[in-house]
């Protein structure tokens, strides 16, 4: 079996990282995650990441992912014993344990929440996802996509109010946010629960590696305010490594000059916080508009549609050489835009439909269906 572990060493470069796949707008305020993570891996000690296939195709696994408010699981914090009421309600399902833990999407507070429950359980984390960035719904992921069923979804609450829901996808979802709102701002959840042979063609791999190794440069380059002078070599030099390891394309880079309130509201099911913002490319003049839903959603250069989910929409605030979002900014700060390819299973027809501009309630058509 490969396998490494994830220490109390590893937290910074996890947190770095699931702010930049968060979509910028998605991963604002959660350190207080990364403390939290830090005590309960100093306690329990290393978690193992393993890949899929070196599992026994037959171990029960589920996903493990917060649904609701960051800013509410700040202020009322999780006990950490939240994973013990989930594996509990889902083993009686499966008439066996849980043998293995998975990310529901490795990105913003959900990428140290997996980790953590299986730091609790005494599991193997499996180094996969199912979204590969963030995603508003907890049915939007590859796993549903593969007709892996959401349900039985387990919640739990910070005052460990404890449910058991075995309904359609859409229905759990409102039924569980229903609950988030009544039971403090959050869950935590359970869900998908499979063996895993069905990983193979419904996970998203390597995700947790790639969040480490993107954590990993960021942390490198992070220093506060750079007045040294050679703020702009080492901006360029951040961006050339954040590419080579993502793949990403930088959409354009300068001065924001517009932000504020959206006009556009994002349907009744989504979880929004509409806001729009204007950025002045340096170099060619071009203005690039930034649609977000607590999430970006997608970039126009010009007017003309450059990008948009599912691929990832990231700013790098150049001053501090970290990932940022518009509840960070202000006009007159200066950012660079990064469009990060989604696995190719959200450029097909039903991933389009899933997790596409339409999905968000906009009528546009994605770059990538431009040649079908």
């Amino acid at each position: 079996m490969t396998a490494r572990s994830i220490t109390v060493a590893d937290v910074p470069a996890l947190l770095a990282g699931a702010e930049f796949f968060s979509t910028s707008a998605a991963g604002e305020g959660i350190e207080f995650a990364g403390v939290w993570l830090e005590d309960i891996l100093a306690h329990t000690g290393p978690v193992e990441l393993v890949a899929a296939d070196d599992l026994d195709p037959d171990t029960p696994c589920a996903a493990v992912g917060a649904m609701g408010s960051t800013v509410a699981m700040a202020e009322l914090p999780p006990s950490g014993d939240e994973p013990v009421v989930l594996a509990r309600s889902l083993a009686g399902r499966f008439g066996a344990p849980l043998g293995a833990v998975m990310p529901l999407n490795a990105a913003s507070v959900n990428a140290l929440h997996p980790v953590a429950a299986a730091a609790v359980l005494g599991l193997p984390l499996i180094d996969c996802d199912g979204m590969g960035r963030v995603f508003p719904l907890i049915h939007q992921t590859t796993y549903e996509l593969a007709g892996v069923s959401l349900s039985p979804l387990a919640v739990v609450s910070a005052g460990h109010d404890s449910l058991l829901l075995d309904t359609g996808s859409a229905r759990a979802e409102q039924i569980a946010r229903s609950m988030a709102q009544a039971a403090g701002g959050w869950l935590l959840c359970g869900m998908y629960p499979a063996r895993v042979a069905r990983l193979r063609e419904a996970a998203i791999h390597g995700s947790v590696s790639r969040v480490l190794e993107v954590g990993r440069v960021l942390c490198e380059h992070a220093s506060g305010d750079d007045r040294s002078g050679h703020g702009t070599a080492r901006h360029e030099r951040l961006l050339r490594e954040l590419t080579a390891a993502t793949g990403a394309a930088v959409l354009g880079g300068g001065r924001v000059v517009e932000i504020g309130p959206s006009v556009r509201q994002a349907g009744t099911v989504y979880p929004g916080n509409p806001v729009g913002m204007v950025v002045h490319d340096h170099d060619s003049g071009r203005l690039i508009r930034l649609e977000a839903h607590n999430e970006l959603v997608l970039a126009l250069s010009d007017g003309a549609l450059a990008a948009a989910v599912p691929d990832l929409l990231c700013l790098l605030d150049r001053s501090t050489l970290r990932m940022t979002g518009p509840e960070r900014l202000t006009a007159g700060d200066q950012v660079d835009v990064l469009c990060v390819p989604a696995a190719p299973v959200w450029h097909s027809v039903a991933g389009l439909a899933l997790g596409g501009p339409g999905a968000f309630g906009f009528p546009l058509r994605h770059p990538r269906e431009e040649g079908r």
